[in-house]
């Protein structure tokens, strides 16, 4: 279970979860460890992003993800509640850069920085289905 904080200046959100062992490295083989995957965690911080926009946008309209450059710093175990604050720093027509922070309430387990952009949730599905 995710829990959602929007931040009141409606350019920020904390997106808390905890780590399931199908949220761990080890999902992917027995050569990973049983700690939280980088993809999990920017997975956190993708919607955490989204969803400090997500009131700003017109209808029909979604944010998909363009660009990441993480920082995964340190290991979460299995039942480690991380939280991703977003927070969006500029805005470049329908690009938007957000800096992310990944705590588990003591430490920053990761950094990200971010670019998604604004498009047509309607336009974009019918891309997918016609490939």
């Amino acid at each position: 279970m995710h829990k959602l904080e929007l931040g009141s200046d409606g350019r920020s959100a904390t997106l808390t979860g905890t780590v399931t062992a199908n949220d761990t490295a080890a999902m992917f083989g027995p050569d990973f460890p049983a700690a939280a995957s980088t993809p999990f965690v920017l997975g956190l911080a993708e919607v955490a992003c989204h969803s400090a926009v997500a009131s700003r946008l017109k209808a029909g309209e979604i944010t998909v993800g363009m660009r990441a450059l993480i920082e995964h710093l340190l290991p979460s175990r299995v039942g480690t509640e991380l939280s991703a604050t977003a927070r969006l720093v500029r805005r470049t027509r329908n690009r938007l850069y957000f800096h992310i922070e990944v705590s588990d309430g003591a430490e920053v387990v990761a950094r990200v920085k971010h670019v998604r952009a604004v498009v047509d949730g309607a336009r974009l599905q019918a891309r997918i289905d016609a490939k």
